[in-house]
């Protein structure tokens, strides 16, 4: 199964943003990739987090189209409490409406897990 998922995090001005895909073989471990993006500014956690699944489903483009995977999961990091559950529903209506699975926290590994791992 491949998923794929995004995590960012703001420290002195500077927001890194982390997208892995991971590869996981049931009984065979798995393995992941990763790739780090910095920019300026983009404090705001709403707007960071439409980045995350902007990027999260850029990934899923490039895997579905260059790689050839169809079966794979993006994990948002985002749930049903806290600040980000105000907009839960436009983050799920975006991915659904780009033709994705998904899976939110706390089973969004790929984002919450592996990707925050190489945020910091």
């Amino acid at each position: 199964m491949v998923y794929i998922g995004t995590d960012s995090d703001t420290r002195d001005g500077v927001t890194v943003y982390a997208t892995v895909l991971v590869i996981y073989r049931y009984g065979n471990g798995g393995t992941y990739f990763y790739t780090l993006r910095k920019e300026k500014g983009n404090g705001d956690m709403y707007l960071r987090i439409f980045k995350e699944v902007e990027m999260s489903l850029e990934m899923a483009n490039f895997v579905k189209e260059f790689l050839g995977f169809k079966d794979f999961e993006i994990h948002l990091d985002i749930g049903n409490d806290g600040l980000s559950s105000k907009i839960l529903p436009s983050v799920i209506g975006y991915v659904k409406g780009m033709g994705y699975k998904y899976k939110i926290k706390p089973w969004a590994f790929a984002a919450s897990k592996i990707a925050h791992r190489h945020t910091k």
